[in-house]
């Protein structure tokens, strides 16, 4: 289990692996410590394709990446984030990113740390959140192709455990909780006692995480896979809870996230997560979400009600045009109703009227609002069958437009 440079070489990509070697050829040339630190180390331990290249040194980062991209060439920039010591470098289709070594002090529960930059990858690690997330690989420097593990991450990987590193952490920053579901969930770990107690207690710290924060870990948590899992994890271990009180996974989202253990559209998990509970909402509200969100979330609700009546016309006019994420997520929640309801729904949107508006006017129909009627009229019967040619249709509408007249000069008759 012994996360080693020559493994990390092997399972890159040719975009990353260029990358990584101009990256150490510069920091070997330039006398500068280099480690590979955070969930890629813990996923060369555990055999896993390394997602992330997230590398640390003690210096500032900007300075650094600009070299990389020198010896990289025009295909290759810089996104630069001085004032948080970090940067990163695009290259084709990958990316690397850069921090300079540092360490955190949080003044209050959820206020963001206080940052002081340090020369040991040890003050770095200690910082994080599990000891699984706490090792780093040396790249160059004093230490190339060794791992450091202070927290013992590789131990607790082998036997499957999740444990946070100090007892204040998730005081200090509670969307620890969720990084600390996801981590569970993805790679089977379980808390050990005292992370156990530490969980349950730090729940109550997460009412201090703006909504913009805790949205953010819901997106990690539906980009990462077995978002399900995640969710059950923080369904018993009082995450959801403690986010807001009426957020909960229903069994519907359960069942449909059971078998998804890949990527799932960011909109399509939240319409899964919110739209069964009947204080979607507030929740909404807590957790800021965008106005893409709140349609998924709400057009799926619809979907979902209509699905247990009569899929009449009047009904889908008020559904047409809901989004592909709403749809995706009322089907994958409500697996019975959903796809005959959606199928009607598609050919009611598919339905046109078999006269324009023009020839619905030679046919004496007055231009306004009865041109509408009668455009909605004809759309139905078609929709329902009722009508099967133009000429059908042409009758029909002389026939509304005699019906109209007579009554508007009956009107006028009796009005004198």
């Amino acid at each position: 289990m012994r996360p080693s440079l020559p493994q990390l070489r092997s399972l890159l990509k040719p975009a990353e692996l260029a990358l990584l070697d101009a990256a150490i050829t510069e920091a070997t040339t330039s006398g500068v410590p280099l480690w590979l630190v955070g969930g890629a180390v813990r996923d060369l331990a555990l055999r896993r394709p390394v997602h992330d290249l997230d590398l640390a040194l003690p210096f500032a980062a900007a300075p650094f990446a600009a070299a990389v991209v020198a010896r990289l060439g025009a295909n290759a920039t810089v996104e630069d984030e001085s004032r948080f010591g970090t940067a990163s470098v695009r290259f084709e289709d990958a990316r690397l990113d850069l921090a300079r070594l540092r360490s955190e002090r949080y003044v209050s529960s959820g206020a963001l740390p206080e940052v002081t930059f340090v020369d040991r990858v040890e003050d770095d690690l200690a910082r994080r959140d599990f000891s699984v997330n706490a090792m780093a690989l040396g790249l160059a420097g004093e230490q190339p192709d060794v791992v450091v593990d202070p927290f013992e991450g590789l131990n607790d990987l082998a036997v499957r455990r999740l444990r946070v590193l100090h007892p204040r952490s998730f005081e200090d920053d509670a969307t620890r909780l969720w990084r600390g579901a996801r981590t569970a969930a993805v790679f089977d770990l379980a808390p050990d006692e005292a992370t156990a107690r530490l969980i349950a207690e730090g729940a109550r710290y997460l009412d201090t995480i703006s909504g913009d924060r805790i949205t953010a870990e819901l997106k990690f948590t539906a980009r990462r896979g077995r978002a399900g899992r995640t969710l059950a994890l923080a369904d018993a271990w009082g995450i959801l809870r403690g986010t807001h009180p009426a957020l909960r996974l229903d069994a519907s989202t359960g069942r449909a996230l059971q078998h998804r253990a890949s990527h799932v559209p960011f909109e399509v998990f939240m319409a899964l997560l919110l739209t069964p509970l009947p204080e979607r909402t507030a929740i909404l509200e807590r957790l800021s979400a965008s106005r893409a969100i709140t349609t998924a979330v709400e057009q799926a609700a619809r979907l979902i009600e209509a699905g247990a009546g009569d899929a009449t016309p009047e009904v889908l006019a008020g559904l047409a045009g809901v989004t592909g994420d709403a749809r995706t997520a009322a089907r994958w929640l409500d697996p019975e109703r959903q796809p005959a309801l959606q199928s009607d729904l598609g050919r009611w949107e598919r339905t046109r009227p078999p006269l324009d508006a023009e020839e619905l006017m030679r046919l004496g129909v007055p231009r306004g609002p009865a041109l509408g009627v009668a455009l909605d009229r004809l759309r139905r019967a078609r929709y329902l069958g009722t009508l099967g040619t133009r000429a059908e249709a042409r009758r029909a509408v002389r026939e509304w437009a005699a019906q109209e007249w007579t009554v508007q000069q009956r009107t006028v008759e009796t009005h004198g």
